[in-house]
């Protein structure tokens, strides 16, 4: 994968939109990637509804601890505290690097930029679970 295809790993490229960073479509590596963990997925499908264009952790914590409680997730995965520290230091640094959304480490706000590949995929990955458990 070239530089371009997987942007680079610093904050060059930081509140670019995908297409504003070359990206085209999402290599499909990236795609399960960046749907491999259910905090992952949650939090994506969450920030697809949204009508906003920017979204607190917090909100994103709450939304995902929620959905985590209502599948098969362990109890001590799921607090929002939890979900929280998941996000920050893992997840959303991630999904930030491949390009499905912003991440603004010191404001903690979220801008999602809306890959259709990836929504798509989330949805089948529900789906596919048949009692939404990730």
């Amino acid at each position: 994968m070239t530089e371009q295809q997987r942007g680079p790993e610093s904050e060059q490229w930081r509140g670019m939109t995908p297409e504003d960073r070359g990206l085209t479509a999402p290599m499909i590596d990236d795609v399960f990637d960046a749907l491999a963990d259910w905090r992952r997925r949650a939090a994506c499908q969450y920030l697809e509804s949204c009508e906003k264009s920017g979204v607190s952790v917090e909100r994103i914590a709450d939304v995902v601890a929620e959905r985590g409680r209502n599948s098969a997730v362990a109890d001590d995965e799921t607090t929002p505290e939890a979900v929280a520290e998941a996000l920050v230091e893992t997840h959303l640094p991630m999904l930030d690097r491949l390009g499905v959304l912003d991440f603004d480490e010191r404001s903690e706000a979220v801008h999602y930029w809306g890959i259709a590949t990836v929504e798509k995929w989330a949805d089948h990955a529900d789906a596919v679970s048949q009692r939404n458990d990730f």
